[in-house]
């Protein structure tokens, strides 16, 4: 169950990295056309990243517990 609570944070990670990339984009003048590979996969290494820091913050947790 743990690990799915992980995998929402991670998903909402992505989607908050995702609208502030976008809204930056519209800032600089670029547009989300052209600089929208780069933020998708930005976005996806944020939320890659959020997901296993807490698996291994988890795993250090349980391993001081016991």
């Amino acid at each position: 169950m743990k690990y799915i609570l992980f995998i929402i944070i991670g998903f909402i990670t992505y989607f908050l990295v995702e609208f502030l990339s976008i809204n930056v984009g519209y800032a600089i003048g670029a547009g989300p056309g052209d600089i929208g590979l780069i933020v998708t996969a930005i976005s996806i290494l944020c939320g890659i990243i959020v997901v296993c820091t807490c698996i291994l913050v988890d795993a250090i947790r349980n391993i001081k517990i016991k």
